[in-house]
């Protein structure tokens, strides 16, 4: 499984956002600052904002705050939002249980458990713990 660039800029872009506090902090500062499209950031961040982990302030001053605490906010939230389903294979829906096959296969308990340890891994990294 590869992750694409969403969840590489993403993850860099909210890194910034959370290393801001309290503070707004623009996504045209961010895109300055990691060398990315603004346009791209809007996208990633309409995204985010919908999913309730980012809040937005209009204005001169505005920009982009966390909703949650860093700590609060797990890489498996943020890259879920980001890329869609984890699920390694068709086989496995986004909560790593059965879906309706048309055949039975050897592999299906595999694709089960990778999706179960990507998702545990992930939910334990905090956001927190990338701003160290």
């Amino acid at each position: 499984m590869k992750f694409s660039t969403r969840t590489e800029y993403g993850l860099r872009a909210i890194l910034r956002v959370a290393h801001g506090g309290k503070k707004p902090y623009s996504l045209a500062k961010i895109a300055s600052l990691e060398g990315l499209s603004l346009g791209y950031l809007e996208k990633l961040f309409a995204k985010l904002k919908k999913a309730g982990l980012v809040k937005s302030t209009k204005g001169t001053k505005g920009g982009y705050q966390l909703s949650r605490s860093p700590t609060e906010i797990s890489l498996y939230e943020i890259i879920e939002v980001l890329e869609g389903s984890l699920a390694p294979y068709r086989c496995v829906d986004f909560r790593g249980l059965k879906m309706d096959c048309q055949r039975k296969c050897a592999t299906q308990k595999v694709w089960q458990v990778l999706y179960k340890q990507i998702v545990k891994t992930l939910k334990n990294i905090s956001l927190k713990q990338l701003m160290k």
